[in-house]
Formats: structure tokens, sequence, C-alpha cells
């Protein structure tokens, strides 16, 4: 009577299958899960840039430093209150409005510069690199690990 089953040799060849699939599997899903997140720090960006421009226009001055201090704040710029910030964004608090111009947010920091620049930094995670918006295309301005501008979809720095 032959027994029914698995041998150990199957066993092993099929582990070994599953484990070269997930080496080549596990990085790919990181990467498509941090470009999603990129893009999601790109609506921000946008955002933010979009809402600078729209302030410096309405109080004529030529750039965001130029701006009252009471109006220089990121609850000014149609970001709202801490609660109101999307999920996983946070900032420094002052009487129930952001103030300055940085927030982070899914493992990024936003900077606003005083042209209504946008910069994106890579603060947590495998991909560290600096991204800076001003209104038309998104630029790695440099990147501490090769590859981390290309996974945004960007040019490297210099090229």
């Amino acid at each position: 009577m032959k027994k029914k089953g698995f041998t150990l040799m199957e066993m092993l060849a099929v582990v070994m299958i599953i484990g070269i699939l997930s080496a080549i599997a596990i990085p790919q899903y990181q990467k498509v899960m941090e470009k999603g997140n990129f893009t999601k720090a790109q609506v921000m960006a946008k955002a933010m840039h979009d809402s600078c421009e729209r302030l410096v226009a309405e109080y004529g001055v030529d750039n965001y430093s130029s701006l009252p201090a009471a109006v220089r704040t990121l609850g000014r710029l149609d970001i709202g209150e801490p609660r109101l910030l999307p999920a996983g964004f946070s900032c420094t608090a002052s009487n129930g409005l952001c103030t300055g111009s940085v927030i982070t947010g899914l493992g990024f920091r936003y900077t606003l510069a005083g042209n209504c620049a946008v910069v994106i930094e890579k603060n947590a995670g495998n991909y560290r690199a600096t991204v800076a918006y001003t209104g038309e295309d998104f630029i790695c301005v440099s990147e501490t690990d090769a590859g981390a501008c290309e996974v945004y979809g960007l040019d490297s720095p210099g090229s």
C-alpha cells in the first residue's frame, strides 16, 4: 500500500520557489507604495503652491515672505486647522492653526519658500531625496540614495 503525501524534497522545492518569488516581489511592492506616497506628496505640494500664489496675488506683494505674519500660516494656505489636515499629516499647532511653513506627512516634509516654491524632502523610509516644485515641474534637487529620484519618476540631479 502506497502512502499519500509530499516528500521532503517536494516541500523544499515549493519553499524555495516561494522564497525566490518573494525576494523579487517585495522590493517591487515597496517601490510601488513609495511612488504612490510621492503622488500624494505632489498633490499636497501643488495645493500649497497654488494657495501661496493666490495669497500673494490677493495681498499684492512680491512673494510669500512679504505677506503679513498673521497670513503666513498653513491654516491660511487652504490646509486648515490641524484637525482638517489629510490623514497622516501633521504640523506645529498654535491657537488651533498650523503656523510657519513646514508640515509633515507620509514620511515627507514640505517647506514653503519665499517664491511659493515647495520643497519636498523624504525624511523616513528607504528612499531619501529632495524635490522642488515651482509651479511647472517637480525637479529632483538631491538624492542620498542612488535611484531615489527614479523611484519617483524624476531624473536624477545633474542628468
